[in-house]
């Protein structure tokens, strides 16, 4: 919600952040809006920057994005727009009907092929702008026995995948992947967490990333994992039970970083919301620790900051997001840290720097009768 997408592009990041795009300079980490408007305040649906989307994609030189509304009977539609928040216009709808409300999913443009999910987990693909009823079913879920699905899609080389992260009726969530053909008949499942022995009781916090036909995945207070996708041998890459007991990661072609939150306490284990993280450990492909970076200095210049997160990673910084009052705050700050000095470095063009977290008092019971 805070900050869910970032396109790596020549000379910065285009990043989304409570419905708005910017782009960050990658020297100076600079943000600024993507619109043009004289006078603009970049603050609802008039400004040019503006996309309230669920995805953010870069092709061809254009910038994609996806939203609904009455205008498109409230089925999800792709846009597209120029680099510099001009020319916002229509390019296909990719959703036939509602989707099910206790499915989630982003939608993925690689290759001039839009990739969707429609409801009762079907996922299609179709041709970038072409008519979605002529869109090609890939796989259809048997969602008898699952609560929840969540689905994430994915493409390494010519190879796409769509990764299932499922509740199911007994309580368990499970991931499961399918490698996808360009029909139905060709979409195979190639692996389940459960393969390695992972089934999480409470809501799992797995993450994970495919490069050279490898999975590299890790499960919150377990291990990392490196499973060929093509000789199907699952290898243990990083043993961590000794030394993180909470985490969460993230990865890049280069390195695997994993922060040390911890699930908040006053939500749960099964709430998504997080609390602490100060060190960010960084491991090769071979499984190897090359650095620990100290985020000590973010808590010391903000002692209001309960939750620093993991957004994204080059090979020059990690960025993070450090939530302020509680987690998921409207007051936020960003920080590139370096891999070279370990350097913390605000980003002070970052909109949600402005934002002043409020706690909201309680209200007293009411009495009746």
């Amino acid at each position: 919600m805070r900050l869910n997408a970032a396109c790596l592009v020549d000379g910065g990041y285009y990043l989304q952040s409570d419905g708005l795009v910017y782009f960050m300079d990658a020297t100076s980490g600079r943000m600024t809006p993507v619109c043009g408007k004289p006078e603009c305040h970049h603050s609802d649906d008039t400004c040019n920057a503006w996309i309230n989307s669920p995805f953010l994609s870069w092709y061809d030189g254009k910038l994609y994005y996806a939203t609904s509304s009455l205008n498109t009977d409230n089925l999800l539609t792709l846009y597209s727009m120029n680099q510099d928040g001009t020319q916002h216009e229509k390019v296909q709808t990719i959703q036939l009907q509602g989707a099910d409300w206790s499915t989630s999913y982003q939608p993925m443009l690689v290759g001039g092929w839009i990739y969707f999910m429609d409801s009762n987990s079907m996922l299609y693909r179709a041709k970038l702008g072409a008519d979605v009823s002529q869109a090609d079913l890939l796989f259809q879920e048997n969602s008898s026995d699952i609560l929840e699905s969540t689905w994430k899609f994915w493409a390494d080389g010519d190879n796409v995948y769509a990764m299932n992260h499922v509740l199911t009726s007994n309580g368990e969530y499970e991931d499961i992947l399918y490698r996808l053909g360009e029909k139905e008949t060709d979409t195979k499942e190639i692996w389940r967490s459960s393969d390695i022995g992972i089934l999480g009781v409470d809501e799992s916090f797995s993450s994970w990333y495919i490069t050279g036909g490898h999975l590299y995945y890790y499960f919150s207070g377990s291990d990392v994992w490196d499973m060929d996708l093509q000789t199907n041998v699952s290898a243990k890459l990083v043993d961590l039970p000794d030394t993180l007991q909470s985490g969460t990661a993230i990865f890049n072609d280069t390195n695997i970083f994993i922060l040390d939150d911890q699930p908040d306490p006053t939500f749960g284990p099964q709430s998504p919301f997080r609390y602490g993280g100060k060190i960010i450990r960084v491991y090769t492909y071979q499984g190897e620790l090359s650095q620990e970076l100290d985020l000590q200095p973010i808590y010391q210049q903000y002692p209001d900051v309960v939750h620093c997160a993991l957004v994204f990673a080059d090979t020059e910084h990690a960025y993070v997001l450090a939530y302020c009052g509680m987690d998921i705050s409207i007051a936020t700050r960003f920080y590139r840290v370096s891999l070279e000095s370990g350097d913390c470095t605000e980003l002070d063009t970052w909109p949600g720097a402005a934002n002043i977290y409020e706690a909201t008092p309680s209200e007293p019971p009411m009495q009746i009768g």
